[in-house]
């Protein structure tokens, strides 16, 4: 997993689908809610609702031949994978799990060992760093 942005932004008024979506791309920072064509929104639905028939989707597919470029489809495809959301399998692009909820949970599973190792790390340079301050220290 290379990077992952959390935002801290108020919960969708309304409880559907498209709402949700937007607002989690939002909290991801894929997105900043404002896009009218709203490309990311539509392509984490689609993976996610082609998750749900155990599909992955090709970016042609995500495409359609139709609005943002296919460079751009791969574009965010990209940014999906860094964070640990989507696995590309092939030419195939596939939601981590079966359902957004899981593939979220996966990656917050990931991100907890990343921390667990950075703050082993943190505990060794604060030992590290008593020790050079305080070298001969009598007890």
């Amino acid at each position: 997993m290379a990077k992952i942005t959390i935002h801290s932004t108020a919960r969708p008024v309304r409880n559907n689908p498209d709402d949700i979506i937007r607002w989690i791309c939002v909290e991801l920072g894929f997105s900043n809610g404002l896009d009218e064509d709203n490309v990311v929104e539509k392509m984490l639905a689609e993976l996610a609702e082609a998750a749900h028939d155990n599909r992955g989707l090709t970016s042609s597919e995500l495409h359609k031949g139709k609005g943002p470029s296919r460079s751009t489809i791969i574009y965010h495809l990209n940014r999906f994978i860094d964070c640990g959301l989507v696995v590309k399998q092939g030419r195939q692009y596939y939601l981590r799990a079966m359902e957004l909820s899981k593939a979220l949970e996966e990656v917050e599973y990931d991100i907890d060992i990343e921390m667990k190792k950075m703050i082993n790390m943190a505990n060794e340079y604060d030992r590290a760093l008593s020790t050079r301050l305080r070298p001969n220290n009598p007890r």
